[in-house]
């Protein structure tokens, strides 16, 4: 058993839900979510009023930390407040792979307080991680896509087998939506105390993407 005391980074998506899950079958003892956001957040892909249902899902504190500029040193200087405050040990993330050739963003910025990074996705076969969230369960559904990539139909949409395999029929996609042609918002999870119940989705659009305007 793993003895140490983590944090989730939180977006609401699919990634950082089944890193959690993850985490927690490998024996980590995760106390806290924790969303970075800048001040007065309009996250349209991951719409505040959603996770903070998906956070009394959960049942666990959860901490909006505020990012300014310049940017590495406020992360940086988060790091150290999650482990000096919160006795934080290790930050987990749902990272799956590099963007456009960097290096992983959250290890390179927990270098200054020595903060342990674990990334369960990291490197793994795209298609097999959106089968485990199937296989496990996950109720996840499309909050925006890119319009180049995907239309309107996909908002509110579940990603099921059948999505799956309509995103491997398209073309110059990574179907794990890691170039940004997709987002997605969890509603009910294996560590979830009550699945998220929607009654009515609402779609919005600005000129790259259409995204969820109301969920209820």
């Amino acid at each position: 058993m793993i003895n140490k005391t983590a944090a989730v980074l939180w977006t609401g998506g699919k990634d950082c839900a089944l890193a959690f899950f993850k985490a927690q079958q490998a024996g980590y003892n995760i106390t806290h979510l924790v969303t970075f956001a800048p001040k007065n957040p309009d996250f349209k892909a991951h719409p505040i009023h959603l996770i903070e249902r998906q956070v009394k899902a959960i049942g666990i504190p959860h901490l909006i930390l505020t990012v300014t500029t310049p940017i590495k040193e406020s992360y940086e200087n988060a790091f150290q407040q999650l482990k000096d405050l919160y006795k934080i040990d290790t930050l987990i993330t749902g990272d799956i792979d590099e963007v456009d050739g960097h290096t992983n963003w959250i290890e390179e910025c927990s270098l200054k307080s020595s903060m342990t990074v674990f990334n369960p996705l990291w490197k793994e076969e795209r298609a097999y991680l959106l089968n485990e969230l199937i296989i496990n369960d996950f109720k996840v559904i499309f909050s925006l896509v890119k319009k180049e990539n995907l239309n309107s139909d996909w908002i509110g949409r579940t990603l099921d087998k059948t999505a799956i395999n309509d995103l491997k029929k398209k073309l110059n996609i990574d179907i794990c939506g890691e170039n940004g042609e997709y987002h997605t918002m969890v509603l009910n999870a294996p560590f979830f105390k009550h699945k998220i119940v929607v009654n009515e989705i609402k779609v919005t659009e600005n000129d790259k993407y259409y995204y969820l305007k109301t969920i209820l």
